[in-house]
């Protein structure tokens, strides 16, 4: 493995969640199949079944929440550490490269000596959409004797991405300590967390600052069906605020994203991009938008120094290959507009 950082006296952020080694895939000869019911309309990637598919292009490089998005501090400035589980092997060799390429300190990665590190393929089409195969390996076996506790008590911030397999139980761990030691704890919940409810994480949300959630996954969480205009996403963040959510971000891909902090609404517009592979867009967005917090921005100015990164990212393959820089970020809002 690559040279141990040294801690510094204080980190601005410390990342948690997965890394994994990506094989993005691009094909245009998939077709995109929509079906439509009493619920509503779900898309479907499809291939000849038996057939043998042509690929454009390949790429292997990293990604995962936790390498994701501290490519993003890193990027920008700030003193930033992962914490996540890698395999004793190649894979986990390079994850470790390129978040030391960037700056970020890999001291806080934890070794597996059962599995290899996370694995995922990801199948983009036309579209820009992708599909992801992914095998958690190592990420999934993330537990509390992995994790740094005088480290993270170091740090102003704590991000927590989706964590899968056994590693879901650092949730509320992970969320208490934060709350105990003071540290803003931005929250991106997983698939499994969010179909348990709200009464169910109800403690771990009034412990956390900022929450980012796509739109179905944050109705799914909260429990609010989509009405016309925003009364809905209104009463979403409501629901966030009442159980101590102080900021709460909706993100909706190419319509953009709305967010509350309890005294106002914000609604703020993608960027127009040329969209290569939407992989990894989420985490851009959110990282974007922290980045802008713990520089001091406003929260409108901050969502849209996370639309700035997400525009970048899904504009090339890879799912951190297209992160801004600070100066970068700013730069692009000057150019494109404050939305």
């Amino acid at each position: 493995m690559a040279a141990i950082d040294s801690s510094p006296d204080r980190y601005d952020i410390i990342t948690v969640g997965s890394a994994t080694e990506d094989v993005m895939v691009h094909t245009s000869a998939g077709q995109v199949i929509t079906l439509r019911d009493a619920h509503g309309e779900q898309a479907f990637m499809a291939f000849e079944y038996g057939g043998k598919i042509h690929v454009d292009d390949m790429l292997i490089t990293v990604g995962g929440g936790s390498v994701n998005t501290a490519v993003t501090f890193a990027r920008q400035g700030l003193e930033v550490a992962v914490v996540s589980k890698i395999g004793r092997d190649e894979p986990g060799e390079r994850v470790t490269r390129r978040l030391q390429e960037v700056g970020a300190m890999t001291h806080l990665l934890a070794c597996s000596d059962t599995s290899g590190t996370g694995y995922s393929t990801i199948i983009t089409t036309f579209t820009g959409e992708r599909t992801v195969l992914v095998h958690r390996g190592a990420s999934r076996e993330l537990e509390a004797s992995d994790i740094p506790w005088d480290e993270i008590a170091r740090s102003d911030w704590l991000y927590v991405g989706a964590l899968a397999g056994q590693s879901w139980r650092l949730y509320p761990e992970l969320a208490n300590f934060a709350d105990a030691h003071g540290i803003k704890l931005g929250l991106n919940l997983g698939t499994s967390q969010i179909d348990q409810g709200l009464e169910e994480y109800g403690r771990l949300l009034e412990c956390t600052y900022i929450i980012f959630q796509n739109d179905e996954e944050i109705r799914r969480l909260t429990g609010v069906e989509e009405a016309r205009g925003d009364r809905d996403e209104r009463e979403i963040c409501g629901r966030l605020h009442e159980c101590g959510v102080d900021i709460a971000v909706i993100t909706d891909g190419k319509r953009g994203a709305m967010a509350s902090d309890g005294r106002a609404y914000y609604t703020i517009p993608a960027y127009e991009a040329d969209v290569t592979s939407t992989v990894g867009a989420g985490d851009a967005f959110g990282a974007g938008c922290i980045s802008g917090l713990i520089h001091g921005r406003s929260v409108p100015d901050s969502l849209r120094l996370g639309a700035a990164n997400a525009a970048s990212v899904v504009s090339r393959t890879g799912a951190n290959r297209g992160v801004l820089t600070w100066e970068e970020a700013l730069q692009f809002i000057e150019t494109h507009g404050s939305g």
